[in-house]
Order: structure tokens, then C-alpha cells, then sequence
């Protein structure tokens, strides 16, 4: 494989964690960047991991993973999505904003958008692949994701004086859900 395809799949890879950290953003223009920097450091440490993890696991982990990963994404990201909505609605934004960007949600947020990582790793344990540029690859370009996705959110939210972009937030995570799902 070469080091262009590798670079493209980071970039692919990375667009979930891109898409969520938009939709923390946009629900979060009072979190401190110190918080954003944590989401996307863990962004780019559970891609890079599962796939590496994925690489490791080989063909024994594909059954398993396509029966059982895709379904368990799917609910992390639905639940997170309508509590986010849930909150806009019946909270006040500070205590939304400290809700959706705990310790907690950030790890699930990052498992959510890795799954996929580990699946890239299970076909990487077929092909002719160095392994640590893909890896680095694709944790750097989830970490810078993440970072440029979360600004984009956040300055997008500060123009907004209602709970509508939480709202939108929380629609965001239930569709990428829906879409790996499906």
C-alpha cells in the first residue's frame, strides 16, 4: 500500500471524529480548549489503537466484529445524541456543556468513532502495510480532526443565542450512528 492510500484512509477515518467534534462544538462555546484538547488527543490515541488493535486480530475478530461493533457504535452514539438534544431542552447550557464533555463521554465518543478503525485494521493484516506510518497516519489526522471539527462547532454555536445548535448537535451523533448502522 502506499503512502498516499494510507494518508487517504486516515483522512476517511478521521471524518467521524471531524463530524463529532463538531457537534460537541456546537453545543459547547463555554468549554475550556483545554477539554477539546483532551476529545481529540483521545480521538487520535482510540483510531490509532484500533487499529492497530484491528491489525493484531485479524481475520479471528472480523466475524465478531461485524455481528456485534456496529450495533454497540450505533447505541453509544444514539444515546449520547438524544441525551444531548434531552439537555438542550430541559437544561441550562453550562450544565449541558459539563454533561456532554465529561471524562466519561469523551471515552465513549471515542470508541463510538474507532470502530470502524479496528475493521481498517483487520484488512491491514492482509496487505503489504507499514504499520506504524499508517497508525501515526491516522491517529494524527483524528487528533487534527478533532481539534479543527471542535473550533469549527464552537465558533459556529457562538453565533446562536438558542439551544438549537445543541439540538442539532445531538441529530448529528444519532445520524452518524444510524449511517454505520446501516
Amino acid at each position: 500500500m502506499t503512502v498516499f492510500e494510507i494518508i487517504i484512509i486516515a483522512i476517511v477515518e478521521a471524518m467521524d471524529c471531524f463530524a463529532v467534534a463538531i457537534s460537541t462544538g456546537l453545543c459547547k462555546s463555554c468549554v475550556k480548549r483545554s477539554r477539546a484538547l483532551l476529545q481529540a488527543v483521545s480521538f487520535g490515541v482510540f483510531q490509532g489503537g484500533m487499529t492497530l488493535l484491528g491489525y493484531f486480530f485479524g481475520l479471528f475478530a472480523e466475524r465478531w466484529f461485524n455481528a456485534v461493533g456496529t450495533p454497540i457504535a450505533c447505541t453509544i452514539l444514539c444515546v449520547l445524541g438524544l441525551r444531548m438534544i434531552w439537555e438542550a431542552i430541559k437544561g441550562g447550557e453550562a450544565t449541558a456543556a459539563k454533561a456532554h464533555l465529561s471524562i466519561m463521554n469523551i471515552l465513549l465518543l471515542s470508541i463510538a468513532t474507532s470502530i470502524d478503525a479496528f475493521a481498517v485494521g483487520i484488512s491491514f493484516a492482509f496487505m503489504n502495510v507499514n504499520m506504524s506510518f499508517a497508525v501515526t497516519a491516522i491517529a494524527l489526522a483524528s487528533f487534527v480532526m478533532g481539534v479543527i471539527g471542535f473550533e469549527i462547532g464552537r465558533h459556529a454555536s457562538k453565533r446562536f443565542k438558542t439551544k438549537i445548535p445543541e439540538i442539532i448537535a445531538g441529530l448529528i451523533l444519532i445520524g452518524i450512528g444510524v449511517k454505520m448502522f446501516i
